[in-house]
This record gives structure tokens, sequence and C-alpha cells, in this order.
């Protein structure tokens, strides 16, 4: 087995290819916050040491993108589009202009036989209309992520090919919990039961989307079912009453069109019906990099947007989203002692049935306390042309087009 380089895979490359990883600034290194040490025994075996044993462990190594240790030490502390390390994969890069587009060549040497395609060309489409025309045109052969307001033209052609299949994506609207009112639970539940969440999901995601039960999806090991808020307009107003809101307050729920073309109209629609119970909450789309710099930097009130799980287990949203070491949450401010430790338990835990029982009750928390309101949880969506074969339909959005040909 050879990188696209040349160069031979060995021990040494995974040995550095965790270590940049573990120490990158990147959302992955936070899978690795448990790595003492990682040794090469011999060309074949490798040594990883942890602080604490990891539940998660062999989900998190899938995540493992391996390079050669000689172009990581070349690249040294630099991360971003700039830095291109070889892979080993059935597809080699031929060229790269960030944003813009990305060739593949098929890697004739690649261990399982070379691919059917002699290539794959992925193309940056930002504006939604310029994908489905370019797919109905035949100017590409795949795309995914369409919204249910495109769906209809799309299944209309008779050459293109819809399919949907199960995802680890959801929809979620998080409180920030160090801003008043949000500080108070009561508010936040209040504001859940203000809004026909179940007829929402079925006016504006009635094919991609199902009433969410749980804050992660239930393609998600850890995932346990909630009880769904009720739509309950007076209970509403009660709870904010008590909370010393009887006369409301105003806010803004932020978000970025990125996380799809629905999310528009679902902010909105949040928003008159929060409006009924006289709480006035202003919905801010924002350009994506905006977005990413206030929501990083905890600058919102309120803010919605679409998030998956890529490992599959609960350890990378429930664990890293809503646990609070040293007593601070830096991803929405929620801070729950009880809850942290049973995320840590659930982490270091090995014993996945146990791990199962404390991700439930840590749903459970999260969920009652309305941490943030969860909508749906969404299919993945794709549409390629009818001569495109072995699609594959990945879960979280990131398909292999290893088995993938174009027929005759």
């Amino acid at each position: 087995m050879k990188f696209h380089d040349g160069s031979a895979f060995d021990a040494a490359d995974v040995v550095a290819t965790l270590k940049r990883q573990a120490g990158g600034p990147g959302g992955l290194a936070r899978l690795w916050g448990q790595l003492e040490d990682v040794q090469a025994v011999d060309p074949t075996t490798v040594e990883i040491k942890l602080t604490e044993p990891v539940g998660p462990f062999l989900r998190n190594l899938s995540f493992l993108q391996i390079a050669p240790s000689e172009a990581i030490e070349a690249a040294g502390g630099e991360y971003g589009a700039a830095v291109q390390l070889p892979g080993s994969g059935p597809f080699r890069v031929a060229s790269f202009t960030p944003g813009q587009t990305l060739a593949l060549e098929a890697n004739a040497d690649y261990w399982d036989g070379a691919p059917a395609l002699e290539g794959v060309r992925i193309v940056n489409i930002p504006e939604l209309s310029g994908r489905i025309t370019a797919l109905l045109n035949d100017e590409i052969d795949v795309t995914w992520n369409i919204p249910d307001d495109q769906l209809g033209v799309l299944q209309d052609s008779n050459d293109v090919e819809v399919q949907l299949a199960p995802s680890v994506f959801y929809l979620y609207s998080w409180f920030n919990a160090g801003r008043k009112p949000f500080d108070d639970a009561r508010v936040r539940r209040a504001l859940w039961h203000a809004v026909d969440v179940e007829q929402v999901v079925k006016d504006l995601l009635p094919v991609t989307g199902t009433l969410a039960k749980a804050p992660i999806a239930s393609t998600v090991f850890g995932w346990a079912e909630q009880q769904p808020y009720a739509y309950d307009p007076e209970k509403a107003k009660q709870l904010l009453a008590e909370a010393g809101y009887a006369d409301g307050f105003s806010a803004e729920l932020k978000y970025s069109v990125n996380f799809g073309s629905s999310i528009d109209q679902i902010a909105q629609t949040f928003s008159a019906y929060w409006s009924e119970i006289g709480v006035d909450i202003r919905p801010m789309q924002l350009e994506h990099a905006v977005f990413t710099d206030d929501f990083r930097a905890l600058n919102w009130d309120m803010m919605m947007a679409t998030n998956p799980t890529f490992t599959e287990d609960a350890d990378y949203t429930l664990g890293r989203l809503y646990a609070s070491p040293g007593g601070v949450n830096e991803e929405n401010n929620y801070v729950n002692p009880e809850l942290h430790e049973i995320l840590m338990r659930a982490r270091t835990s090995v014993d996945q049935a146990e791990r199962a029982e404390l991700y439930k009750r840590a749903g459970e928390i999260i969920w009652n306390d309305a941490v943030g309101i969860f909508p749906a949880e969404l299919k993945a969506v794709y549409a390629n042309r009818r001569d495109v074969k072995g699609l594959d339909l990945s879960a979280i959005y990131a398909p292999h087009f290893r088995n993938v040909s174009i027929a005759d």
C-alpha cells in the first residue's frame, strides 16, 4: 500500500497523523483529549496510550485520515486549504482551487483495485438554483442536500433520480444560557411550548424531516426517545410570568442560509409563533463567515443551525457540546455539573450498554432543561442522473465514489 506521492505506508505515518490531529486547531482534536502517547512498535504496529479509557475509541479512529509522515513534517504547523497532504485512497488530487473546484483522478495503484471512474470533479455551485439547473441540464451528475421545496422539479424529471437515506443530521436552535432571560429554564421551556413544532416540520420539511424526539438523530448510538413538548401557548405564557417576563422580551435569532434554504422559513415561522405570546424574536440571516465568528464568540441570544454526529456516537455531539470542564461551556454557556459527570462517565466507560443508559439520562436532562429546541432530524437527500450507478448514500454527506460508474 502506497500514498499518492509514491511513499510507502507504515506505522510512522499513523503516529505523525494522530499527533497532528490531536494537536491541531480543528474540531476533531477534541476526540483525542485523552491521548497520552503514540508510538510505532514496528512498521505495521502502532501503540496508543490514553490517560483513561475512551468508550468511542474505535469510532474516533475512523476519522484518522492518514498522510505520509514526511509530508506532515514539511507542513509544520500550517493547516487549511493551502496544505495538501497526499492520501492513499482510490482517487488522488489532480488540482484544487479553494472555493471553486476539486479535480480528482483515479489511483490505478489503489490496493483494492482501480475505481471504475477515470476521475471525479467536485464543483462548488453556491446557489441552489444553479445546482438544480446544472443537474437537469446534464452539466453535473450528482448533487446532494436538496430542500423539500426543490424536490418536485427533480422528481418530475425522467433523467434524474432522487434518493433519500437516514442521516446523522438534525435541526436545532440553542439558547445562550449565559444571557438573560435564557439563563432561566422556564423561559426556554416557554419558547418551546409556544411553537407547534410538529406542524412546522410537516409544513416545511414534509419529505426531508421527521419530528425529533431527542437532541441527536435516531441513527446515532446513544439515542433515546424523549417526550415531545406539547404545543401549549397558555402554558408558555404561564412559564414566562413565573420567570418574571409576563410582558415578554426581545431577542435575536441568528442563523446562516448555508444550513439549508428551509432554515430561513423555519426561523421566520418560529418567530411568528413567539410573537403570539408577546415575545419579539428578530430572525437574523447572516453570511456564513459572520455567523461562524459570532457563534464561536457566543455573540448571540439564540441561534439555529443543522448539526451532524459524524462518528455516529453520542459522545461526538452530547459529550462534545454539553460537557462543562472546569465549570465552563464554551459552546452555549449551559453548565450543569450533573450532566457533565454523566457525559464524562459515558466517555470513559467501555461497557456499551452502560454508555447507552448514561446517554439516555444525558438526553433527558438536555431535553427537559430545554438547552435548545430540537425540531427535526433530517434525511440525507441525493439527486443524480439516472446513468449514475453505485452511488454511496452517505449518512454524513461524504459519499465514496470508489464503486460509482456511469452506465453506457
